[in-house]
């Protein structure tokens, strides 16, 4: 499953930003999916950042790791993930 995976992944190294520029989030996104082999063809990266407000553009960008995710993450964010990157 996708989801689960990208979880995983998405915090295997620290990506920590002052401010989120725009693509950033995208652009992190697309590296941990061509780490894990995989292509962003549906652009599962890009709705995932055009979901998020600024703020937590940010935050996301501040996680560290999946603990990370789980304990700080907002409903919002992990409603994109999901919405964004449905079950294969």
């Amino acid at each position: 499953m996708i989801k689960k995976t990208l979880f995983a992944f998405i915090f295997a190294s620290s990506f920590i930003a002052s401010a989120a520029s725009a693509g950033d989030v995208a652009d992190f996104c697309g590296a941990v999916i061509t780490e894990m082999g995989m292509e962003d063809a549906n652009g599962g990266c890009t709705c995932f950042e055009d979901s998020l407000s600024e703020e937590d553009k940010s935050l996301y960008l501040s996680l560290e790791n999946e603990d990370d995710w789980n304990a700080r993450a907002s409903d919002d964010m992990k409603g994109a993930m999901a919405a964004c990157f449905p079950a294969s």
